[in-house]
């Protein structure tokens, strides 16, 4: 029961966490960085081993959104392969920060995630002040969720094409135990035809996602770090109706 109620807890780092600011040039040498690497990893999931290779982020690195994410959006989420999970529905806001970059806001997202689910037991989220790169979550039975962004890579393939991968260190309190563990989570989205076929309008279309996690045990457990378990997940955001 304790690894199911943490595997779970580790969904819940899906994608949409923390906000905060970026330097330009950050950015610049991020989407530089081997930037055929995230697709060339999607094809091999889930023959994954440790993602060595992935950057480290600043203390106020975040990750950048193409500006065709702005707004507010209905998300669904759905373990492929699992009947007995139904699927997640939950909400989504990206926003401008102050240095002008699409960010997610990762509390809200997070908040709204958990909230949604019918098991975890959250009762809080709040993100660290000092960092993007960190949250804290409060659930019952006087356990709490720790989580660290420790890698990030991020490509805008093309237009319609965006591809993130983030490694995440996660650490799970209870009076019981704690249990340390790392979570990869790679991402493709695209922009997808809101009519349910192809056609793709400039002021009308959902964005579809595919995203790939793995988790692995603590750092320093394995020479060779395989997956101790992966999940593949398929998204689908559509823009919330204001009216």
């Amino acid at each position: 029961m304790r690894q199911k109620i943490f595997f779970f807890l580790s969904s819940i780092l899906i994608i949409f966490t923390y906000t905060g600011p970026v330097l330009a040039e950050t950015i610049l040498e991020i989407n530089n960085f081997q930037p055929s690497k995230l697709s060339e990893r999607k094809l091999i999931w889930p023959d994954w081993l440790f993602p060595s290779s992935i950057k480290r982020p600043g203390l106020k690195d975040d990750l950048i959104y193409p500006d065709w994410f702005e707004g507010v959006w209905d998300v669904t989420s759905e373990i492929e392969g699992d009947q007995n999970q139904a699927p997640i529905i939950h909400t989504a806001k990206f926003i401008y920060n102050t240095s002008g970059n699409l960010i997610a806001d990762r509390e809200y997202n997070t908040k709204s995630y958990a909230f949604s689910t019918k098991t975890g037991g959250f009762l809080s989220v709040k993100n660290d002040p000092k960092s993007p790169n960190r949250q804290f979550a409060k659930l019952t039975e006087d356990r709490y969720l720790e989580t660290k962004i420790i890698g990030r890579l991020q490509d805008q393939i093309d237009n319609n094409t965006f591809i993130t991968d983030e490694l995440i260190l996660q650490i799970f309190h209870s009076p019981e135990f704690s249990r340390v563990s790392q979570v990869e989570t790679l991402t493709e989205f695209k922009k997808c035809g809101s009519n349910q076929n192809n056609e793709i309008y400039l002021s009308d279309f959902n964005i579809c996602g595919e995203q790939f996690q793995a988790i692995y045990n603590q750092p320093g457990q394995n020479l060779i770090s395989l997956p101790i378990k992966t999940d593949k997940s398929n998204l689908i955001l559509r823009k919330t109706n204001d009216d």
